[in-house]
């Protein structure tokens, strides 16, 4: 087993289980290759931790245990798999949902891995190359812990020229369709990094219908495929879903169509969202709930978004067009971006502007996106329903 020795004084959050070894913090580290096991050490050479190496975000690697003689094999990954299964018991006896998180990375004890569950049909992601080289035992412990029809993988770091496909067990059609909070969607799991749902907004959809939908109009902006939307439809007036992507207005259509929802009773416009600012105002269009879910960056031939810099310009623009008394529902997944500052962005625009404003509602992540109680990025998710009065 290699060993990693920390710089003098950088013990102790790995002593309170903090999870990302972080390269700064090792006294030397190049002698440590993509999926090495090593021991985490202090100078002295008392063992704290058994990591490996998987760059991601800044670090070099994830703890796995606290147990100098456990061994990271097939047993060790089944020990885990079925902890997390247990603990998601909730969503495999619940009506109206089947597609979850069976396992979400750190949050379960393995930072660089997920898998997914799409009615059946699994989906794991790896996050580093050294991850990957534990491919073996990670679907070795899938089939002895995990129900399923079929499993694929996609890869999540650079430099893969392979970018995932079909494992183990059947070949479905695609799209499939699953069903999340009685409403259903279609899921491509065989399309490059994005599967057409993001699971981990399950809850936010659902606040979103029964309590900012009912006879309102609606405006999903970065709609992607229309998932905000289609929830609401039922219940809204109608809904306008805006996506820059020309494939969003098709995938946005099947959706509305899965649901028996008519697509061309709903408004869907393939634009830029400032863009689409300027034209709603030009045109007196008005909107009561307004949608705001973008990427953590992004960059057009025009210009390059970050939600740290430009999230005021998104809430400004919706102030535009925003009905009296209406709402805003802002989000973000940028685990670099907290909570606290999230807020603080929310509050200094809305004040600035001039406007009432009442925080109705904040969310993050659904039960089966477990996170780390002591490696706060892994509370990535936020979600602030608000109520604007003017």
């Amino acid at each position: 087993m290699k060993i990693a020795t920390l710089n003098k004084g950088k013990e102790t959050k790995y002593l309170n289980q903090y999870p990302l070894v972080n390269e700064d913090d090792i006294y030397q580290h190049d002698h440590l290759k993509e999926g090495d096991l090593f021991h985490l050490v202090t100078e002295d050479n008392r063992y704290i931790a058994t990591a490996y190496v998987g760059r991601q975000h800044k670090g070099l690697g994830w703890v796995l245990s606290y147990d100098q003689n456990e061994d990271i094999n097939t047993p060790f990954f089944v020990k885990l798999f079925k902890q997390a299964l247990e603990e998601r018991e909730y969503y495999r006896n619940i009506e109206g949902t089947n597609a979850y998180r069976l396992f979400n990375a750190e949050g379960d004890g393995v930072g660089g891995l997920t898998i997914d569950n799409y009615n059946g049909h699994l989906l794991i992601q790896w996050y580093s190359r050294g991850m990957y080289k534990f491919r073996y035992n990670v679907i070795e412990a899938i089939q002895q812990v995990f129900d399923f029809s079929s499993i694929y993988e996609k890869m999540r770091f650079k430099d893969s020229e392979y970018t995932g496909g079909h494992v183990l067990g059947d070949t479905p059609e695609f799209p499939i369709v699953i069903e999340e909070n009685f409403t259903f969607y279609n899921v491509y799991l065989d399309d490059g990094l994005m599967t057409g749902i993001f699971l981990d907004q399950k809850e936010v959809r659902k606040k979103l219908r029964d309590q900012f939908s009912e006879g309102r109009k609606i405006l999903n902006l970065f709609s992607y495929t229309g998932a905000f939307s289609v929830v609401a439809a039922k219940h809204a007036k109608h809904t306008t879903s805006v996506d820059l992507a020309n494939r969003s207005r098709a995938l946005t259509e099947e959706n509305f169509g899965l649901n028996a929802i008519d697509p061309k009773s709903q408004y869907i416009y393939v634009m830029d969202t400032f863009d689409f600012y300027n034209y709603a105002a030009r045109h007196g269009k008005e909107y009561d709930t307004i949608v705001i879910d973008p990427p953590s960056f992004a960059r057009n031939k025009k210009k390059t978004f970050s939600v740290q810099k430009n999230y005021d310009d998104l809430i400004n623009g919706a102030l535009e067009v925003l009905a009296p008394n209406g709402s805003l529902l802002l989000c973000t997944n940028s685990s670099v971006f907290p909570l606290k500052s999230f807020k603080n962005v929310i509050k200094s625009t809305l004040e600035n502007a001039g406007v009432e404003y009442e925080i109705k509602e904040v969310m993050g992540l659904p039960k089966d996106f477990k996170t780390h109680p002591h490696y706060k990025p892994s509370k990535y998710l936020k979600a602030v329903f608000i109520n604007i009065k003017h």
